[in-house]
């Protein structure tokens, strides 16, 4: 593509305690194919070294920018660097990860016609020293016109770092400041309201496993769980009202489908972490909204889960499919 008529992409890096990751991440960014980016590293009162790594890229390359603020949460360190944001599209990384060197160019290559609003792509897992975990999540999608009833439905994970977009798509819409899940809560809008979107199958993104992550917090941390849980029903029941709105009856049913079996998959976690308080929450959160969701309309999956529960034997049932993972761990990790 040329160079000289492309279009400014801004790369924003909502950052709080990841000086060990920070530098990797901007090296896989600094050398994109595509070079009419500019940076934006949005320093979320950060207590690490972070905030000296990222000035530290000011002199390093002119298109990385740096804003420094309290700590406010992920949310608002997004939508800091969307109002500090001059491209014309818009591409969030968690600088904790590393991108591909052509994930720009070959988003760009689709976008800069003007007819595709939104581009999705694939990625990978690495570990916390940047090796592949040999698991790719590629993008199978063959119709792009099902993403979004994908993203809905979670066979399609909501993540705000998986797509390359037009920065309008963002003019009405901000991520829930205060709220965790806040992917969950944005990403379906975004893609409803593209005009046209393009699904590549690559994986394109790096994305880090690591102990202290969000993801790793909340299988550690049931304090932290049971918030991020809150704020997840609560962006469920926004996706919900959306569909109503909307008027797509098919849009609820797959919608609750999907709140459900987040909810189950939650209260069995919350039962491995031993957490009683936790569980009985979850569980009448399950049997309100089953209220809402007919038995024929569910997943077999959900249906079964539900049928257990109605006789009072999921809990049972998870604490022993808990129990034998555990076993099963001790014993591989003995052989």
């Amino acid at each position: 593509m040329s160079q000289r008529k492309s279009w400014l992409v801004s790369i924003i890096l909502p950052a709080y305690n990841v000086s060990d990751y920070l530098d990797a991440c901007l090296e896989s960014i600094t050398s994109q194919t595509y070079i009419n980016t500019e940076i934006i590293i949005v320093d979320d009162g950060s207590t690490d070294d972070t905030p000296k790594r990222a000035d530290d890229w000011l002199s390093k390359d002119e298109r990385v920018h740096v804003i420094h603020q309290k700590n406010g949460g992920l949310s608002a360190a997004r939508n800091a660097g969307l109002y500090y944001a001059h491209g014309d599209f818009i591409l969030f990384v968690d600088p904790d990860d590393c991108i591909d060197e052509n994930l720009i160019s070959k988003c760009m290559t689709l976008l800069s016609n003007g007819s595709v609003s939104l581009v999705h792509f694939g990625y990978r897992l690495i570990d916390e020293n940047g090796l592949l975990r040999g698991k790719n999540f590629p993008d199978r999608l063959t119709n792009a016109e099902k993403l979004l009833p994908a993203i809905l439905s979670d066979k399609i994970p909501s993540h705000s770092w998986q797509f390359l977009c037009k920065k309008d798509l963002y003019s009405d819409i901000a991520f829930p400041e205060g709220r965790k899940a806040e992917d969950v809560a944005t990403t379906y809008k975004l893609v409803d309201k593209a005009k046209k979107c393009y699904v590549l199958p690559d994986c394109l993104y790096k994305y880090r496993v690591r102990s202290n992550s969000i993801l790793g917090e909340l299988t550690s941390d049931n304090s932290k769980a049971i918030k991020y849980y809150e704020d997840e029903l609560l962006a469920f029941h926004e996706m919900i009202d959306w569909a109503v709105a909307q008027k797509r009856e098919d849009y609820v049913v797959v919608a609750r489908n999907n709140m459900m079996r987040h909810l189950f998959y939650h209260y069995k976690h919350l039962l491995a972490l031993n957490d009683a308080h936790g569980a009985d929450w979850i569980c009448a959160e399950i049997r309100e909204e089953l209220k809402f969701l007919s038995f024929h309309r569910m997943e077999p999956l959900n249906k079964a889960r539900a049928f257990m529960l109605k006789l009072n034997f999921l809990g049972l049932f998870y604490r022993l499919n808990n129990l034998l993972k555990k076993t099963v761990k001790k014993i591989l990790h003995k052989i």
